[in-house]
């Protein structure tokens, strides 16, 4: 047995591949009869991954009966730490609140265990095991340790869980089929070709010759878009969609700015080639200036947001680039050749 407990760090893990055969052991009835009837060997919720580069999951061995549960709880919320407790500045903290009752358990508890580890456990499964610092009088504590804003998130998620009156029991269960998730996908696959076509049909009609280059560039920029997602081994799904109708229109934005600059251009008399230039230069800050603080909103979104909201943030920053490039150098470069082979003396724009 003890051949297959591994130290990582200061925890007693086993290695990925040995789970099964640990709990076989401590599943023996010779074995059981050895183990205190006041203690229980509980595995840690989720995996991790060793400084050998190997999966661990953490053993731990706990006190069969809780010293305090989650009915004494009345708050657990995530926060960023604001450096009044050494070491927390600027990191994501769950901050929790107790009871009268619980505090005073809680007090107990603390003041008897300091230096020892703190259990959370939800469903058998250990969530986190924070130290005990100090005797915690009032009820009131942070648990520190998390290494991302979702991590603290799902902590606070499990501590209120245990928070419940009740225990959850399964009253009806059912199998949805994929049919309904294919029928939201296939309609917003048409909602998407139906914006990029109203969208390239605009531009047609009310920029004429220039509204086709810019329509050239839509396409290039959904091609453009579609490959990074296909070199991730992106899963196409409605916010992923919703991200791409909203990268047509962002596209199209600053093409709109670039074109609206040029007939400024060329109404003051600029001759074609000098109109494209100016437009271009006059524009690029503006269109940046729009596309940047759109980008900074996504990476928001994808840092702090979960599931469908990350998905959303994902495709629209991808779809920011890709449309900066497209609208800047690749309608750029259709004008360049354009000019360069017929030298037209007028622009339909």
């Amino acid at each position: 047995f003890y051949a297959l407990l591994r130290n990582v760090g200061d925890e007693i893990a086993v290695i990925k591949q040995n789970r099964r055969a640990v709990d076989v052991i401590l599943a023996r009835s010779d074995v059981r009869q050895i183990i205190p009837q006041d203690v229980e060997f509980l595995w840690s919720n989720e995996a991790f991954t060793g400084p050998d580069g190997n999966e661990y999951w953490n053993l731990y061995i706990v006190k069969a009966e809780p010293e305090i549960t989650g009915k004494y709880l009345t708050k657990a919320d995530v926060e960023i730490g604001s450096g009044y407790t050494p070491g927390t500045e600027g990191q994501p903290i769950v901050s929790l609140a107790m009871n009268r009752q619980g505090a005073r358990i809680f007090a107990r508890v603390t003041g008897a265990n300091v230096g020892r580890k703190l259990a959370i456990v939800l469903d058998k499964h250990i969530y986190m095991a924070p130290v005990i610092k100090v005797k915690i009088p009032d009820g009131r504590a942070i648990i520190e340790g998390s290494d991302s804003m979702e991590e603290a998130r799902d902590l606070a998620i499990v501590l209120r869980a245990g928070a419940l009156p009740a225990p959850v029991e399964i009253i009806e269960e059912r199998t949805v089929g994929p049919s309904l998730g294919a029928d939201s996908i296939s309609k917003g696959k048409f909602s998407a070709m139906l914006a990029l076509l109203m969208v390239g049909v605009f531009m047609l009609f009310y920029y004429r010759f220039a509204g086709i280059l810019a329509d050239l560039a839509l396409i290039m920029n959904i091609f453009f878009l579609m490959a990074v997602l296909a070199g991730f081994q992106g899963t196409l799904t409605m916010p992923g969609i919703a991200g791409i109708i909203l990268t047509i229109g962002m596209a199209v934005d600053a093409n709109v700015l670039i074109y609206e600059r040029i007939r400024e251009e060329l109404r003051t008399g600029k001759t074609v080639r000098a109109a494209i230039d100016a437009g271009y230069s006059r524009a690029t800050v503006t269109v940046l200036d729009a596309n940047i603080t759109t980008m900074i909103a996504s990476i928001v979104l994808y840092q702090f947001g979960t599931g469908p909201i990350k998905g959303f943030a994902l495709t629209l920053m991808i779809g920011i680039a890709v449309s900066l490039y497209t609208a800047l150098i690749g309608t750029r470069l259709l004008f360049d050749l354009y000019t360069q082979r017929f030298a037209p003396t007028k622009l339909s724009i």
